[in-house]
C-alpha cells in the first residue's frame, strides 16, 4: 500500500512537472518568500546559556541572581599613556562620567582603603587582638621604663616597637586603594552593568555607550590609550568572530560547491536544477526554526553548510542520472527512470538521516535536542523539494536548451540495450588489497581509539584574541578573578553560615579544594563588639598612662588612631566596597566565591563545580536556599552534558540509521551489507582523529550523526543501482552513481572544508572533523562498499548465481506506458 501511494505521489508531480514546470515554480517561490520572511526573524545567540535546558539550575540562578545583581562580571576600560598620578586624576573623572549612563550601575577604580586600616583592630580576630593587647603593653612597660630612665633590658632583648606592632598585627586591607598595575602605568576601570552578557542587544549597547563616552573624554587628555576587556566585551568580540566565520564558511562553501558541480556535469543549467531546490528547502528549514525555536546557538549555526551538502547530495544524484538516460531516451522517459532510478534510494537515505539526527532529540543538552529537529526536518524538507521541484526544472532546462544528444526515435517493438555487461571484471588482486587495506586501517583505529581525547581547554576553542590576552594580563597585575562566583543570599547571618559551609568544603578536599576564598559584607564588619571593645579599651587605658612626650610621637599616635576608632555598621562601609554586596534592590546580600584553578580547562572546572554543588547542598540542608550566577559552573554543566549524551547519540544513531535500512531494504542480510561499510568507515575516523591530532569537544561531537547521515546516501544509492542493474553493472554503477556519491561527497567536504578558514577555534574543530570523517566514511562506502560487492558477486558466481541483491526486476512509473515495466535478466536493460 505505501509503495502504492509512493508511485502514485511521483506520478503527480512527474505529470505535474512535465506539463506545468512553470506552475511548479512559481508554487514553490512563493512558498520560498513567506519562508524567507519567517526566517528573516531569526536571530543569533551565542551564549553559553542558550546551549542549556530552561530548567537547569544555572539557568535559573542566572535569572534570579541577575536581577538582584545587575551584570554577571564588567566590562574593563584600561587607561594608560601618563605618568602615575595624572593618570589616577584622569580615571577618577572618567569613571563619574560612565556612572551617568544608564546601563551603567556603578565603575570601580578606587577604594577609601584609609577607612579599613583606622578601624584595622575591629577587624582582627578576637585571638590575634588579645596577642596584641599583650603586646602592646610588653612595649608600653618598656617606654615607661625607658622614660624613667631605667633601663632593664638591652635593645636587641627589647618588646617590638609600635611599627612593627602595626605591620605584625594590621589586617591585610580587603582591597588595593586603585585598581591598577603594579608599577601604576596603567589604571583599569571596571564597569558594573546593569545586565548580562547574554544579553546581546544590552551587551552591544553597553559597549558602545562607554566607548564614545570614554573616547570622547580621552580627546581632553592627549597620550591617553583606552582599551577594553571583561565578559561583555568579550563575549561581543567572540559573538563578532563566529558571525564572520560563519558568513564567511557559508559563501566559501556555496562557491566551493558551485564549481564542482560545473566541473563534474559541465553544465550551467546543473546549477539551478540542483541549487534551488537546495535554497528552497534551506529557507523553510528556517522558517520552520523560527516558529519552532526562534533563534539559532552556537551548534545550529552551522547547520546551513549541513543542509546545503545534504540538499545537494538529492539533487545530484537525479540530475547526473537523468542526464545519463537522457543519452538514450526522450525527455519524459528519461525523467520517469531518473526518477524511478534514484527515488527509493534518496528516500531511504533521507529516512535514515532524518532519523540519525532525530535521535539527538532525546539527548539531555539542549543545544543538540534543537540542531536534531532542525536537521531531520531539513533532511525531508530537502527530499521533498529535490524531488518536487528537480524534475520541473529539468523540464524547464530541456525547453530553454535541448539534450545536445537528441534521444533516438524509438519504435514500440524495438529495443536498444542502454547496458549490457562486458565481460570485464576487476582484477581480484585489487579488490582483495582495497579490502585488506581497508579492513587493516579500521583494525587500527579501533586500537588507538582509547588515546583519541576529548578537548578539556575551553581556550582552545575559543581561540587567542585581544580581549582574551588582555583579560589574562588584568587578572595578573590585580591578582583577582574578573568573574567571581556571585552566591545571593538574604542577610549577613545567611552569610556567615554560608561561608561556614564554604570553609567546611575547603577543609574536606584539603589541597585539591577548588575553591580559593570567599568574601562577604559580613568580613568587613566588626565582629563579637563586645569582646574586641574590652580589649582595645584596655590598650586604650594603658597608652594613656605613657608620659605626653612619649605618646606625641608619630608612631605612637598612629596607634593612639586606631585604638580610639569606634565600632562601625554596614551602612558606615564606604559605598565604593559596600555596593559588591548589596542587591540593586536592597533586598540580598552577595558573597563573591573565587576558584583556585583555572577557568579553561574543563577537568578543573568539573571539580569547581562538584564543590560549589557540595557548599550549595551544605548551605541547604541549614536552610539558606542559595543561588549562583557564574559562568565556569555554565561551562561546566555544558562539558558534563555533553560527556554523558556524547555515547548516546553516536550509539542511538547508529542503531536508528541500521535499523531505518533494515525496514527500508526488507532484509536483516542486505541491511548489514550497506550498513557495515558505513560503520567501518566511521571506525577509520578515530585513526584520522589519532594520527591528525583531532580532538572531540562540545561543540564538533554534534557532527558524529551528521556523518552517519552523509555516508549512508552513498552506500543507499550504490546499493539500489546494482540492485536496479543487476549482477555484472558494477563497473557500470560505479562509473555514474559512484560519479555522482563523488561530486555530492565533495559538495559536502566543500560545506565542512570551509569552516577550516575559520578564526574561532570551535568552529574551526566542525571543519577538521568533519572533514576527516567525510574521507573516512567514502573510503567505506564508496572504495570498500564496491569491491566488498565484487567480491560477493564472484564467490556467487563460482556457485552458479548472483549477489542477493534484488530479482533483477526493473519496475517503471505508470507515466506514459513506459515500456520498462518489463522484466529483464539480471545484466540486461531494455529501452523501447
Amino acid at each position: 500500500m505505501a509503495e502504492s501511494h509512493r508511485r502514485r505521489w511521483l506520478e503527480t508531480f512527474l505529470r505535474a512537472s512535465l506539463t506545468r514546470p512553470g506552475r511548479v515554480l512559481l508554487a514553490f517561490t512563493l512558498l520560498a518568500l513567506g519562508g524567507a520572511l519567517l526566517a528573516g526573524r531569526l536571530e543569533f545567540r551565542g551564549s553559553f546559556v542558550e546551549l542549556l535546558p530552561d530548567e537547569a539550575r544555572e539557568v535559573k540562578d542566572l535569572s534570579r541572581v541577575s536581577q538582584k545583581a545587575g551584570g554577571d562580571g564588567y566590562l574593563v576600560v584600561r587607561a594608560r599613556g601618563l605618568p602615575p598620578e595624572q593618570l589616577r586624576a584622569f580615571a577618577g573623572t572618567l569613571a563619574r562620567q560612565l556612572e551617568t549612563l544608564p546601563e551603567v550601575r556603578y565603575v570601580e577604580h578606587h577604594f577609601d582603603v584609609g577607612f579599613f586600616e583606622e578601624r584595622g583592630l575591629w577587624l582582627l580576630p578576637i585571638e590575634k587582638l588579645r596577642e596584641l593587647r599583650k603586646d602592646a603593653e610588653a612595649r608600653l612597660r618598656y617606654e615607661k621604663q625607658k622614660a624613667l630612665a631605667v633601663n632593664l633590658l638591652d635593645e636587641e632583648d627589647a618588646p617590638p616597637d609600635f611599627d612593627a606592632l602595626v605591620k605584625k598585627y594590621s589586617p591585610e586591607a580587603p582591597m588595593r586603594e586603585y585598581l591598577s598595575s603594579r608599577d601604576g602605568t596603567e589604571m583599569y576601570l571596571m564597569v558594573k552593568p546593569d545586565g548580562t552578557a547574554a544579553d546581546l542587544v544590552f551587551a552591544q549597547k553597553l559597549v558602545d555607550d562607554v566607548r564614545r563616552e570614554a573616547e570622547q573624554f580621552a580627546r581632553g587628555s592627549p597620550g591617553v590609550q583606552l582599551d577594553y576587556g571583561g565578559a561583555f566585551q568579550a563575549r561581543l568580540e567572540e559573538d563578532a568572530v563566529m558571525r564572520a566565520d560563519l558568513t564567511r564558511a557559508g559563501i566559501l562553501s556555496a562557491v566551493m560547491a558551485v564549481g564542482i558541480i560545473l566541473l563534474a556535469t559541465r553544465r550551467l543549467w546543473a546549477l539551478a536544477v540542483v541549487g534551488v531546490p537546495v535554497v528552497v528547502g534551506v529557507t523553510l528549514t528556517f522558517a520552520f526554526a523560527e516558529l519552532a525555536i526562534g533563534h539559532l546557538n552556537i551548534v545550529t549555526g552551522f547547520l546551513v553548510a549541513i543542509l546545503i551538502g545534504l540538499g545537494l547530495e538529492y539533487g545530484i544524484h537525479l540530475a547526473m542520472r537523468y542526464w545519463e538516460e537522457r543519452r538514450e531516451l526522450p525527455t519524459s522517459e528519461a525523467l520517469a527512470a531518473a526518477v524511478r532510478g534514484t527515488f527509493s534510494g534518496a528516500l531511504t537515505s533521507g529516512l535514515t538521516n532524518a532519523a540519525a539526527f532525530f535521535v539527538l532529540v532525546f539527548a539531555q543538552f539542549t543545544a543538540f535536542q534543537q540542531f536534531g529537529l532542525l536537521a531531520g526536518v531539513g533532511v525531508l524538507l530537502a527530499v521533498l523539494t529535490a524531488y518536487a521541484l528537480g524534475p520541473a526544472l529539468l523540464v524547464l532546462a530541456e525547453r530553454l536548451r535541448p539534450g545536445r544528444q537528441a534521444a533516438r526515435e524509438h519504435a514500440p517493438e524495438s529495443s536498444t540495450p542502454a547496458f549490457v555487461p562486458s565481460g570485464k571484471r576487476w582484477p581480484t588482486a585489487g579488490v582483495a588489497s582495497i579490502l585488506v587495506a581497508v579492513l587493516s586501517l579500521a583494525a587500527w583505529s579501533l586500537y588507538v581509539a582509547p588515546r583519541v581525547g576529548f578537548e578539556t581547554d575551553m581556550r582552545k576553542l575559543k581561540g587567542d584574541s585581544p580581549t582574551v590576552r588582555l583579560d589574562e594580563h588584568i587578572i595578573q597585575e590585580t591578582g583577582t578573578s574578573l568573574n567571581p562566583a556571585i552566591l545571593l543570599v538574604k542577610d549577613l547571618e545567611e552569610a556567615r553560615v554560608v561561608q561556614e559551609v564554604i570553609q567546611e568544603v575547603k577543609q574536606r578536599h584539603g589541597a585539591d579544594s577548588a575553591i580559593k576564598m570567599s568574601a562577604s559584607l559580613g568580613d568587613l564588619l566588626p565582629q563579637d563588639v563586645p569582646a574586641h571593645a574590652e580589649q582595645i579599651s584596655a590598650m586604650r587605658d594603658s597608652l594613656n598612662k605613657l608620659p605626653e612626650d612619649v605618646r606625641a610621637d608619630s608612631r605612637v599616635a598612629a596607634v593612639t588612631k586606631m585604638l580610639e576608632s569606634q565600632p562601625y555598621g554596614p551602612g558606615q562601609v564606604p559605598v565604593e566596597v559596600r555596593r559588591r554586596f548589596e542587591a540593586l534592590d536592597g533586598k540580598g546580600l552577595f558573597l563573591l566565591l573565587l576558584p583556585s584553578v583555572s577557568n579553561h580547562d574543563t577537568r578543573e572546572l568539573a571539580a569547581w563545580s562538584s564543590q560549589v554543588g557540595e557548599v550549595i547542598d551544605g548551605a541547604k540542608t541549614r536552610g539558606v536556599d542559595l543561588a549562583v550566577l557564574d559562568s565556569n559552573l555554565i561551562a561546566a554543566r555544558i562539558f558534563s552534558m555533553v560527556r554523558a549524551d556524547g555515547p548516546f547519540i553516536l550509539w542511538s544513531a547508529a542503531a536508528v540509521v541500521f535499523l531505518a535500512l533494515l525496514v527500508s531494504l526488507r532484509s536483516f542480510k542486505r541491511a548489514c551489507l550497506v550498513a557495515g561499510p558505513l560503520f567501518l568507515g566511521m571506525l577509520c575516523l578515530a585513526g584520522g582523529m589519532y594520527l591528525f591530532d583531532v580532538k572531540l569537544n562540545f561543540i564538533n561531537a554534534v557532527v558524529l550523526p551528521n556523518l552517519l547521515a552523509i555516508a549512508v546516501d552513498n552506500s543507499v544509492h550504490l546499493f539500489h543501482r546494482y540492485e536496479e542493474e543487476g549482477p555484472g553493472s558494477l563497473g557500470h554503477v560505479v562509473r555514474h552513481t559512484g560519479l555522482a556519491a563523488v561530486v555530492a561527497t565533495l559538495s559536502n567536504a566543500a560545506g565542512y572544508g570551509a569552516l577550516l578558514i575559520s578564526h574561532h577555534a570551535g568552529l574551526r574543530s566542525i571543519g577538521q572533523i568533519a572533514l576527516l570523517g567525510v574521507m573516512c566514511t567514502f573510503l567505506g562506502t564508496t572504495v570498500f562498499f564496491p569491491a566488498l560487492l565484487a567480491l560477493l558477486e564472484r564467490h556467487k558466481g563460482r556457485k552458479g548465481g548472483g549477489v542477493e541483491v534484488g530479482a533483477g526486476r526493473v519496475q517503471s512509473l505508470e507515466i506514459g506506458a513506459s515500456p520498462r515495466e518489463v522484466a529483464v535478466e539480471p545484466g540486461e536493460r531494455k529501452s523501447a
